[in-house]
C-alpha cells in the first residue's frame, strides 16, 4: 500500500502476518479492558460525606497526586508507593513507567467528540495534531487493519509511524524519538448498555520496522481514552497514560506539555464543527443539490424514504441514509 504521510518513511511497505494482526488486536483490547476497569473504579468512588460520585478535581488520594486542575479537567500522577501501583499496568524489562490520569467533562455529544478526533489517514492526523495540540506531526500510516463502515463510522485500527521532536529546552536533554504504534478508535456498547467511545494507542515491536539510526531512539507510547455521554449532558472523559520514566528535570518540564496534550481532547467538538464547515465549503454544489432534492421530496413524499441524501458523517466520506419526509408512507 502507498504511504500517505511523511516522504522519508525508512521502512519497506508493511505487510503484517496473521499473527501480527492478531497481536495488534490483542494489545488494543487488553489495554482498553484495563482502562475500562480503572474507569469503573473511578466511577464507583464516592464522596465520604455526601455519597455523591467524586468530581474530577476531587480524586487525589493515597494513589493519585493532583498535578493540574481547571474547571472541566484535572491531571494526576500515580504516587510512587508500590502499594498503589496500577495492578493492571503492563510490565516488561523497560522498568516501571510513570502512570498519569486525566479526567473531566467535555461540552458536546459523544458523536461530536468522536467526529472531531477521527483521523482516517495521516494527513487527517496531522490536521488534528496541529489543531488540538498545536504540534506538527511527521510520519505515516504503515498498515490499515480496520476502517469505518456505515454502521460503525468511527471504527479505525492501524499501525502508525510517528516522529517526535522536542522543542527547547527539552531538546537539550532528550534525544529525538520515533514511535511505531497500534492506534484504534471506535464506539462500543458495553454489557450494561452504556455507549463508550475510545481511542487506544500502544507501541508495538515489529521486525519489519527496525530501530532508527542514532541519535534518534525508538520511544514507547501507551495511552487509552474513554468517552461516555452523560445523562445530564456533556461527555465524561477518562485518560490513562503510561510514560517512560526520565530524569527528574524532564518529568517536571513534561508536566505542562502533557497537560496541554491532554486538554487537546477537550477541543474535539470545536474541530468537529470546523470539519463540518470545511465540508460545506468543499461541497457547495452538493448542498444546493440537497436542497433541491428535499424540495422535490416534499412535492412527492410517497417516494421520499427511498431517496438518499448526504450527511456530514466525515470530511472525506459521505454516508447516504434514507430521508423520511413529512407525510412519507411508512
Amino acid at each position: 500500500m502507498p504511504f500517505d504521510g511523511h516522504r522519508g518513511v525508512p521502512f519497506e511497505p508493511l505487510r503484517l502476518t496473521r499473527d501480527q494482526q492478531q497481536q495488534c488486536q490483542d494489545l488494543t483490547f487488553q489495554l482498553l479492558d484495563r482502562t475500562l476497569r480503572n474507569y469503573d473504579e473511578r466511577e464507583d468512588s464516592v464522596d465520604s460525606h455526601s455519597g455523591a460520585p467524586k468530581l474530577h478535581a476531587d480524586l487525589e488520594s493515597g494513589r493519585w497526586k493532583q498535578l493540574k486542575t481547571q474547571a472541566d479537567a484535572s491531571l494526576y500522577v500515580e504516587r510512587t508507593c508500590s502499594t498503589w501501583c496500577d495492578l493492571n499496568a503492563p510490565s516488561d524489562n523497560r522498568g516501571k513507567p510513570s502512570v498519569l490520569m486525566a479526567a473531566g467533562t467535555i461540552d458536546g455529544t459523544l458523536e461530536e467528540v468522536m467526529f472531531g478526533l477521527e483521523a482516517p489517514d495521516f494527513p487527517a492526523m496531522q490536521v488534528r495534531s496541529e489543531a488540538l495540540a498545536r504540534h506538527p506531526l511527521h510520519g505515516a500510516v504503515l498498515a490499515q487493519l480496520e476502517g469505518p463502515t456505515n454502521v460503525n463510522p468511527f471504527r479505525s485500527m492501524g499501525v502508525v509511524w510517528v516522529v517526535g521532536e522536542r522543542s527547547w529546552p527539552l531538546n537539550l536533554i532528550v534525544h529525538p524519538r520515533d514511535f511505531v504504534a497500534v492506534s484504534a478508535t471506535d464506539i462500543m456498547t458495553r454489557a450494561n448498555g452504556e455507549r463508550i467511545g475510545y481511542e487506544v494507542v500502544q507501541s508495538i515491536d515489529l521486525p519489519q520496522c527496525p530501530l532508527p539510526p542514532k541519535p534518534t531512539v525508538r520511544g514507547k507510547l501507551m495511552y487509552a481514552t474513554i468517552f461516555k455521554e452523560r445523562e445530564q449532558g456533556g461527555v465524561d472523559v477518562y485518560i490513562q497514560m503510561y510514560l517512560e520514566t526520565q530524569c527528574h528535570l524532564f518529568d517536571k518540564l513534561s508536566v505542562a506539555t502533557i497537560w496541554d496534550s491532554a486538554l487537546g481532547f477537550w477541543d474535539a467538538p470545536r474541530l468537529s464543527e470546523d470539519k463540518k464547515l470545511q465540508w460545506c465549503m468543499d461541497n457547495k454544489s452538493d448542498a444546493r443539490w440537497q436542497k433541491a432534492l428535499e424540495l422535490a421530496h416534499k412535492r412527492n413524499p410517497a417516494k421520499a424514504k427511498h431517496c438518499p441524501v448526504p450527511t456530514l458523517a466525515t470530511t472525506r466520506r459521505v454516508h447516504f441514509v434514507p430521508l423520511k419526509c413529512v407525510g412519507a408512507a411508512e
